[in-house]
């Protein structure tokens, strides 16, 4: 048994020992470091930075739905692409995006991409839409305002064509077309039809040099495209046959219609008629030979004179030919080659003759991928007139009430419509009618299912 002398002992080489612990460092003369203290930090950072990145992996994998996704809204289903209208908490089946966008709100609409697992227990509603609307509509920037083009087929149709990429026609102002429909012969030049009547097609294609010439067979929708202008008929002055109020220059016995043709102007003779007042009336190339032929006698012998020998006759401010005749005989077609003709839009519209490859031509309504038109077809300014959405397809589908929230709801701005002639618009097939009523209206015999396609038609022939 220790004595209390061997336990005092202890005690003090117990501290002894402690103490030299403290003051001599670890064994071998090294000392210990301390522990860094950015350690625990660094750690805990890196955890807190794994447990962030976890958390988005989850929610990108299990995507939570955005709030008020089920109203005012358009859902596509992914994977089968059945299509429904949120609205406020129930799904309606929709016939197609047209009438998605007719039913809701410009201001709120959105398109939301939903699975079929996320609207398992949404209420279902009754099939909404128009039967037959449109699935994909142009974007505005895709709307063709002008330069449409419409051809005569082989087979006598009408070929339209709306793009709005398509380069300005190349138009040859001399040159003309020859054209039957109905029985009735036209010649078509410089935007304008004129009618040949039927008891003087011989004589004036003979008198024009056209008599050999192959009419194109074409149809009155295309001919209807063409303003019509004054007949290309014999011609005549009013009073022909009369005494001519005197002028100086010309014989006392000098009669009105008489045929004056003035030499040494140039390559050839210029020649007027003389009219009721005295004066001489201008006869262009086209009007000679028309002339010719309502002339009879009065053209026989024409007076020819020099240019001095007038000098104080006036010349009329009215020449013989109507105004909007051409000048001159205009270059048919070559064979093989159509007449086609190019609206374009504006103040005052303008129809351009160019001629194509007739074998290029196929009769339809032909549309530029992606592209469409929003068209008013009025005789001028201010008429009432509906405004008519042209998709893909080439249908004209009628927007009755084309107010600024409708055409919103399409996409689409007032300036985006354009005014074109009726006849043109005829050109195109008609569709349903576009009004938020009947996109609104339940589809008769539907059920919960949503439609993954549109009705509308595939094209116009």
């Amino acid at each position: 048994m220790a004595s209390k002398r061997d336990l005092v002992e202890a005690q003090s080489y117990s501290r002894r020992r402690l103490l030299t612990a403290f003051t001599s460092g670890a064994p071998g003369g090294r000392e210990l470091e301390p522990t860094k203290p950015l350690r625990g930090v660094v750690a805990g950072v890196s955890l807190s930075v794994l447990l962030v990145l976890g958390s988005l992996g989850f929610g990108l994998l299990s995507p939570t739905l955005p709030n008020g996704w089920d109203d005012q809204s358009l859902i596509i289903v992914e994977g089968d692409g059945s299509r429904y209208v949120g609205i406020q908490g129930t799904l309606h089946p929709v016939l197609n995006v047209t009438s998605a966008r007719l039913v809701l709100d410009s201001g709120s609409f959105h398109v939301v991409d939903v699975s079929e697992d996320d609207i398992t227990d949404a209420p279902r509603g009754a099939t909404l839409g128009i039967a037959g609307a449109p699935d994909e509509l142009p974007l505005a920037s895709r709307l063709a305002a002008t330069g449409w083009q419409a051809c005569v087929a082989p087979d006598g149709g009408t070929a339209l064509t709306i793009d709005p990429d398509a380069p300005a026609p190349v138009v040859d102002p001399g040159a003309g077309a020859l054209v039957q429909a109905a029985g009735t012969l036209y010649l078509v030049s410089d935007g304008t039809r004129h009618r040949i009547p039927a008891g003087d097609e011989a004589a004036v294609l003979r008198a024009l040099g056209l008599d050999t010439a192959t009419p194109i067979a074409a149809g009155a929708d295309w001919l209807n495209l063409v303003p019509a202008g004054s007949d290309l008929a014999p011609l005549t002055v009013a009073g022909a046959g009369g005494p001519a109020l005197p002028e100086g220059g010309l014989p006392v016995d000098t009669r009105v219609g008489t045929l004056v043709e003035v030499t040494g102007v140039g390559d050839g003779a210029r020649r007027y008629v003389v009219d009721a007042e005295g004066e001489l009336a201008p006869l262009s190339d086209l009007a000679y030979p028309l002339y010719l032929l309502g002339a009879g006698e009065l053209a026989a012998q024409p007076l020819e004179v020099t240019a001095s020998e007038i000098a104080a006759v006036r010349t009329s401010a009215t020449p013989v030919a109507p105004a909007d005749l051409p000048a001159t005989v205009p270059t048919l077609p070559a064979v093989g080659s159509t007449a086609c003709v190019v609206l374009t839009t504006g103040d005052a519209d303008r129809v351009d003759l160019v001629l194509r490859d007739a074998a290029e031509v196929v009769a339809g309504v032909r549309v530029a991928p992606g592209s469409g038109a929003l068209v008013r077809a009025q005789t001028a300014a201010g008429a009432a007139a509906t405004v008519r959405l042209v998709d893909g397809s080439g249908r004209a589908y009628p927007v009755p009430d084309a107010s600024d929230e409708v055409l919103a709801r399409l996409g689409y701005a007032p300036d985006d419509v354009t005014r074109v002639p009726p006849a043109w618009a005829d050109l195109l097939p008609a569709g349903p009618d576009l009004t938020v009523e009947a996109a609104a209206t339940e589809v008769s015999g539907g059920t919960a299912a949503a439609t993954g396609a549109t009705d509308a038609g595939t094209g116009a022939p």
